[in-house]
């Protein structure tokens, strides 16, 4: 049996204003914006003229606490982005919470396990699962082909399943 504790999960927010009235660039070249300080703090523009900001995670995962958060915590969003942009007014329109996993180095587990002989394992998580799965399909793929594939030791499971 796989270890529970592989992976922490977490409960994060975000929160889209309305449409800006802004006919410029908000700012160059509409880059995500990404701040890793504790608590994080992201946000984007979208290509109908509103933004994106979201973070501010929970180490928590309980879906009455996460629904009872909603409101302060887009509050604080608010807050952060008005702090950074403050000739620009943002009303929410719509948020939401969302739970997600990491795992202890942020890294995915990929690769084989001893336990489970003949078994492959492609765990991702967290905002970079889509990538991971990408890259765990390659390595899995190269394994089961019996091929070298050079970033394979990057992402083993090292037996900590």
């Amino acid at each position: 049996m796989l270890k529970k504790n592989i992976v922490k999960l977490k409960t994060t927010y975000a929160t889209v204003s309305e449409p800006l009235e802004n006919d410029g660039e908000l700012w160059k070249e509409k880059a995500i914006l990404w701040n890793t300080a504790n608590p994080y703090l992201y946000m984007r523009a979208t290509p109908d003229k509103r933004i994106i900001v979201g973070g501010r995670d929970d180490d928590s995962y309980d879906v009455l606490k996460m629904e009872r958060s909603i409101r302060p915590k887009v509050k604080k969003l608010v807050k952060d982005f008005q702090e950074l942009f403050s000739q620009i007014e943002f009303i929410p329109e719509f948020s939401w919470a969302g739970v997600f996993g990491s795992t202890k180095d942020g890294l995915p587990y990929i690769g084989t396990y001893k336990k489970y002989p003949n078994s492959y394992f492609s765990l991702g998580f967290g905002g970079n699962g889509i990538t991971f799965s990408l890259v765990g399909a390659e390595i899995i793929r190269d394994l089961y082909l019996g091929k070298e594939n050079e970033d394979a030791g990057l992402f083993s499971s090292k037996d900590e399943l």
